[in-house]
């Protein structure tokens, strides 16, 4: 009785299985895929400020190391990257899925960039000049330089569906206005001027051509009106880069406050450089003079223009 039992036992649970097995592959075969996308684009979320901020960062020692460069040549190649870079950066903030198209420039071009700067500023402060240094400095800059290329070169990989896009509009407008007979114009590009490209249109090259002189823009805050001589007329004259702004302010606010605080001591004066006129505060401060003097000096500096500021005091000590 109880190998019956054994025996029917057996064949329920081989049966069990059978049919078990059947049930969970015909489920799995049958049933409808399904995404966990909501933690697939938190991941993803998080991915994409993690490279962004790294970019943010290797942008913003860029631009810290770039004033403290004393190879000027250097400084200048710089200057063209952090240019490329910030369009670049201000891009994807507008555009973060396309983030991701960025990664050759932020994991590996970019930060190539600031190792070069850092291995730059370490071999100066070892102060050789050795031929094999100078050589070394000067393949150092060549590889600074060809960096421009793949920033510009990263930038383009980035904006290429927005390219492909306006492409495709482009050549479905160009194929109707053939269809339509309307022809259009040959344009050449003619010689390149310090403003941009100036084209020239074929069909004008037997008439002469009344070229308006280029006007160049200057941001708010970039610009003064200087009066001319002889006249009343008045044009914009560049006072600095924008980029310098902040810290012209930063220059200005630390100005500022040493003179309100520490004006007795005449430590703004130590701080423009004006080491004589610190000692003869300094030599004063027994008396309330300099600190009255200092106050005012410091309220002066805290309302006066960026520009005017830069003039008088950063301008001259370059």
């Amino acid at each position: 009785m109880d190998e019956i039992l054994n025996y029917l036992v057996v064949v329920l649970m081989t049966v069990g299985v059978i049919f078990g097995g059947k049930a969970i592959w015909d489920w799995k075969k049958n049933r409808t895929p399904r995404l966990d996308l909501e933690a697939l684009e938190e991941e993803r979320a998080q991915y994409l400020q993690e490279n962004f901020d790294k970019a943010i960062a290797d942008f913003n020692y860029l631009e810290d190391s770039r004033p403290k460069l004393v190879d000027k040549e250097l400084g200048g190649q710089l200057v063209q990257l952090q240019r490329t870079a910030k369009n670049l950066l201000n891009h994807l903030e507008k555009n973060p899925s396309r983030i991701a198209l960025a990664y050759k420039f932020i994991n590996y071009y970019q930060d190539r960039a600031v190792k070069i700067v850092k291995q730059y500023q370490e071999i100066e402060e070892t102060q050789l000049s050795t031929d094999k240094v100078q050589d070394l400095k000067l393949r150092m800059k060549q590889s600074l330089a060809a960096l421009d290329e793949a920033y510009k070169s990263q930038f383009e990989h980035v904006i290429n569906d927005q390219i492909i896009s306006v492409d495709a509009e482009l050549t479905v407008m160009e194929q109707q206005l053939d269809s339509e007979g309307i022809k259009r114009k040959t344009v050449d590009v003619g010689q390149v001027d310090e403003y941009g490209n100036v084209r020239i249109d074929k069909d004008l090259l037997d008439q002469p051509i009344e070229v308006e002189t280029p006007r160049k823009f200057f941001p708010q805050g970039m610009q003064r009106r200087v009066r001319n001589r002889g006249g009343n007329q008045s044009t914009a004259v560049e006072i600095f880069p924008e980029e310098d702004r902040p810290q012209i302010i930063q220059t200005k606010l630390i100005q500022s406050a040493l003179a309100i605080f520490l004006g007795t001591f005449g430590a703004h004066k130590f701080y423009q450089g004006k080491t004589l006129q610190g000692v003869i505060y300094f030599l004063l401060s027994w008396t309330s003079l300099p600190m009255w003097v200092g106050i005012l000096e410091g309220i002066r500096y805290l309302f006066m223009p960026v520009e005017d500021f830069y003039e008088q005091y950063i301008k001259d000590n370059k």
